[in-house]
């Protein structure tokens, strides 16, 4: 009994604690953006640990037994491999059963949440690597979902993927020592919030070789990536907050089996998160002429449309602004890097003060004459090149 009444103390304590995380991602996520907190160094794949190399120490028996942020329906830890030889890179996997040597019916998948909500007829890039013993490329299928599949209550010879493998365009054959890529492009529906892999496959696949393990076939997942196809579209200000609360996620073996049966006759409403940004770019040109000769000093003349543009800032979702200086090459490198330096610092200073920008999103850079807009021979070609670049990047 008291084996009993300590497992089910810490199930309802993982319940409650990922309740909490849910009820404040809202409020994390706003103050994320609120913040401005840059996303520039974030990767910009959609899944977390999508190359299984983080491990998840379980609540039960404080072992790394699985992945961090992917959780199988499969009770035990055999879908986990540590084999560094094996890898496609680095030294995890992960296995999915396809079917059984004996029973009929037997299957695993592996899900994750998507770490920033899909934007509706917008495409993605979904790309992993397989490798196996055994022909299952049209068994194999990606399944996006707005509800988690493993408290899916209908069997999943009822459920029809999202895609089959065997619509990805495959790079080169999978053996059970080489690994073979496979990419597609994804147009979303804008209800995704899960992403699970797995055997849709309704009838039984009989295979010529004989099983990998414990009388099962097994087809070998590595290096999961979904990304943007859009260079412009990025993380959105919370993804870190949702792989916080992934990685939360602990149960496993028998805690994993009562959630699961908790969960399935009532499965809890996860909102779908905030949309991934769309990142945009305008630009302003200040020319020479709007500074003292040989000076980073700003004359009046260039007030107003400094004015203007300060103005322009009001409303807008700022990333960050960026302010390159820029030289003729007449005199040292010396000279004219410090020149571009505070010239670009003066404009900076200035559009800060005007627009109330933040320091924080403010970046300086400085090229002297390194990046010429026109050839430095002729004088009209010079001035061209004497002249602040400013580059403003927005969120949609």
């Amino acid at each position: 009994m008291g084996g009993k009444k300590l497992k089910n103390r810490l199930f309802q304590e993982s319940k409650r604690k990922i309740s909490c995380f849910y009820t404040g991602i809202i409020f994390i996520c706003w103050l994320v953006g609120l913040l401005g907190i840059d996303q520039s160094a974030y990767s910009q794949n959609l899944l977390a640990n999508g190359s299984f190399e983080e491990e998840n120490i379980c609540t039960e028996y404080s072992q790394n037994c699985a992945p961090e942020a992917w959780i199988s329906n499969s009770l035990r830890s055999d879908y986990y491999v540590y084999e560094p030889p094996y890898a496609y890179d680095g030294t995890h996997f992960i296995g999915l059963i396809v079917g059984n040597e004996r029973r009929d019916g037997v299957r695993s998948f592996v899900r994750s949440r998507l770490l920033c909500g899909l934007r509706k007829g917008s495409r993605y890039r979904l790309e992993f690597y397989t490798r196996s013993w055994h022909n299952a490329s049209d068994s194999l299928g990606i399944y996006f979902s707005p509800t988690d599949f493993l408290f899916e209550a209908k069997p999943y010879q009822s459920i029809t993927p999202s895609i089959w493998l065997r619509d990805t365009l495959v790079h080169h054959t999978a053996t059970n020592t080489y690994w073979a890529r496979h990419t597609l492009t994804y147009t979303a529906t804008g209800n995704e919030v899960f992403f699970t892999i797995g055997s849709f496959k309704r009838k039984e696949s009989y295979f010529s070789k004989p099983p990998d393990r414990q009388l099962n076939y097994y087809v070998y997942i590595d290096d999961v990536s979904l990304v943007p196809e859009d260079e412009k579209e990025k993380l959105c200000s919370c993804a870190d907050s949702v792989k916080r609360v992934l990685y939360s996620e602990n149960e496993r073996h028998d805690l994993l089996d009562r959630k699961m049966y908790a969960n399935k006759k009532n499965p809890p409403l996860v909102p779908v998160p905030p949309l991934t940004v769309i990142q945009k770019i305008d630009t302003l040109i200040i020319p020479d002429v709007l500074f003292a000769n040989a000076s980073a000093t700003l004359n009046q003349q260039s007030f107003a449309p400094l004015d203007s543009f300060s103005l322009s800032l009001t409303g807008k979702r700022i990333d960050s602004l960026v302010f390159e200086g820029h030289t003729d090459s007449v005199g040292t490198l010396t000279y004219n890097q410090q020149l571009s330096t505070e010239r670009a610092r003066a404009v900076a200073g200035y559009v800060e003060q005007k627009a109330n920008i933040p320091g924080s999103k403010v970046t300086i850079r400085s090229y002297a004459y390194l990046r010429p807009r026109a050839p430095n021979t002729t004088p009209q070609g010079r001035q061209k090149n004497r002249r602040v670049e400013v580059y403003l990047y927005m969120h949609e």
